[in-house]
């Protein structure tokens, strides 16, 4: 997953799940009002995603490519390849994580500016893309190499964000990330330096997939998850099944800010109950899983 640290931090400050919130207005998309014409609030926005953009690039040069030096070749997937190799595939999902979060952080931002809602929708699907192929001809440079199975796992996490602004019932699913080193925490961390610390979750809102008659007995703040890590340096596979928590879902907000903070929030799994399956081990009983 080589996504470091900085824009995750950013995501988390400026991102999160898209839901369909109501509409109190004749254009509302998401939840954020679109404002015709120039305005400040639209600069602000505009900076904001653009400083993401920026970011994100500057912080894959000096973190991946500044001191590679060979011809461009492609990564050998006679031991590396999908969810097999040294990481077990959490790189892969990673990889799809960061490209919708990107997505859906860009989006989000934009959509708070004021911006209308398709040129929302493509800035964050084409720089998420754009930011996935650059990362991996970076790579093409780098002692890693392309991974064209890296690139399908960007596309993919780009190509659900997009799903899921037209397809209703996809808006029950959302991918959040939790992560807690035993090792102790760096500044700046560099999350690909411990997969172990890491969980990639897929969250589900049961209040809307229950039918109608019974939905109402189970809150709609409360989501299913399962998670996907690794354990014991990446040579044992992890899968945790446990509770999850829309903070977009606790209370209204009252205005966007407050729902940018929400939504920021929403990509992070919070620490609740939880049982984790090892390869090898029992499984492990936890009132709040923190990675």
């Amino acid at each position: 997953m080589k996504r470091h640290s900085w824009f995750l931090l950013a995501a988390l400050l400026l991102g999160g799940a898209s839901a369909v919130r109501a509409q109190d207005s004749s254009i509302v998309t998401d939840g954020f009002y679109y404002t015709p014409g120039f305005t400040a609030k639209k600069v602000v926005a505009s900076g904001l995603a653009g400083t993401i953009m920026l970011g994100t690039i500057v912080d894959s040069y000096f973190s991946w490519w500044k001191d590679a030096d060979k011809p461009f070749s492609f990564i050998d997937h006679t031991y590396e390849s999908w969810l097999q190799g040294s990481h077990l595939g959490i790189d892969k999902v990673g990889h799809f994580y960061g490209t919708y979060v990107l997505f859906k952080s860009i989006r989000n931002i934009l959509l708070w500016g004021g911006c209308d809602r398709s040129t929302a929708l493509w800035w964050g699907a084409g720089y998420a893309f754009w930011n996935g192929l650059e990362t991996e001809i970076g790579d093409g440079f780098s002692p890693y190499g392309f991974d064209y199975q890296d690139l399908v796992l960007d596309i993919g996490g780009v190509a659900f964000g997009l799903l899921q602004t037209d397809i209703p019932f996809l808006q029950n699913f959302d991918f959040k990330f939790s992560f807690w080193s035993t090792a102790g925490f760096k500044s700046p961390a560099n999350f690909i330096n411990d997969y172990d610390a890491m969980t990639i979750w897929l969250t589900a809102n049961v209040h809307n997939l229950l039918p109608e008659g019974v939905r109402d007995y189970w809150p709609e703040f409360l989501r299913l998850g399962v998670g996907y890590s690794v354990d014991d340096r990446e040579t044992r596979r992890e899968v945790a099944v446990g509770l999850d928590i829309s903070i977009e879902s606790l209370f209204r907000a009252p205005n966007d800010e407050v729902l940018m903070v929400q939504r920021a929030l929403d990509i992070v799994h919070l620490p609740l109950p939880a049982v984790k399956f090892t390869q090898g081990k029992v499984p492990r009983y936890y009132l709040a899983h923190r990675n």
